[in-house]
């Protein structure tokens, strides 16, 4: 699927992981990811795997063939895959939080036991600080040393030349085999300040956005405007609308109740 880039993967990829690692969670693990996989990509062997599909040299291979003996992988794998950037990802989103939105309710928040694996316990320590501008102050203190915790954590990319089918171009890039390698990848170039640029969205003409959490259902999602704080689920959109609607009305009596009614002048009173 071509209209799939890095930023959705990611993102779909570690809302997975918060859905599957959720302590209170009873989806089963492998129809989960099942599902993932079909509604979005096969995770591994990528590069292999479509040249063999896309090549007449291998025509007479058929899908059960394929689906035996190079599609097949270890849904344990996935998720060992699937927790070591779920759980990185959220220790730079909670950094990030405190630092550009100023929220500390992410970090304090952030160590729990889980379904799946124990999340990452490097913002415990500042528990102590129940001042919300002390507690914010210390990490910012601690910032860089904690982003080099976020990068020692980051897998070492394989960097090739490669021919980009799409285009025809050859292409310099990390070599990439799994949607895992491209999720870190994409994740990299997110943390770089000096990186290439993020991938391009055919739907939306532009690069993408940043990742955020949605206000409604707590879910990573890519940002496409300046100003969209939810993500595109149905429920969530209406939820925004009513929002909306609560604030407006709130605005409309704010400005009643400060703006006083005028009076009538006693020189207007016709008299009798």
């Amino acid at each position: 699927d071509y209209s799939l880039t890095g930023q959705e993967l990611l993102v779909s990829l570690c809302n997975l992981y918060g859905k599957l690692n959720n302590p209170d969670s009873t989806v089963p693990m492998t129809d989960a990811v099942w599902d993932w996989c079909r509604n979005n990509i096969h995770p591994y062997n990528i590069d292999s795997l479509y040249e063999m599909l896309d090549s007449e040299k291998f025509a007479h291979i058929t899908y059960m063939d394929l689906i035996q003996k190079d599609a097949t992988f270890y849904v344990n794998q996935f998720i060992k895959d699937l927790c070591s950037l779920g759980t990185v990802f959220e220790l730079y989103f909670a950094l990030r939080k405190v630092k550009y939105y100023g929220e500390i309710d992410y970090a304090r928040n952030l160590y729990y036991e889980g379904r799946l694996c124990d999340s990452l316990a490097f913002l415990e320590r500042y528990r102590q600080y129940e001042d919300v501008g002390e507690y914010k102050a210390r990490i910012l203190e601690n910032y860089n040393d904690h982003i080099f915790q976020v990068i020692d954590m980051f897998p070492d990319f394989r960097m090739r030349l490669k021919l980009d089918k799409k285009t025809g171009k050859v292409m310099y890039g990390a070599d990439i085999q799994s949607v895992f390698d491209i999720c870190w990848y994409t994740f990299s170039r997110m943390v770089a300040d000096v990186a290439p640029p993020v991938d391009e969205d055919i739907n939306y003409f532009e690069s993408q956005g940043s990742i955020l959490s949605c206000l409604a259902c707590g879910k990573y999602f890519v940002r496409h405007s300046s100003r969209q704080l939810y993500c595109n689920n149905w429920d969530c959109q209406a939820e925004r609308n009513r929002r909306n609607r609560r604030a407006s009305y709130a605005r409309k009596k704010a400005a009643e109740v400060s703006t006083p009614k005028p009076s009538i002048p006693f020189w207007s009173i016709e008299k009798n």
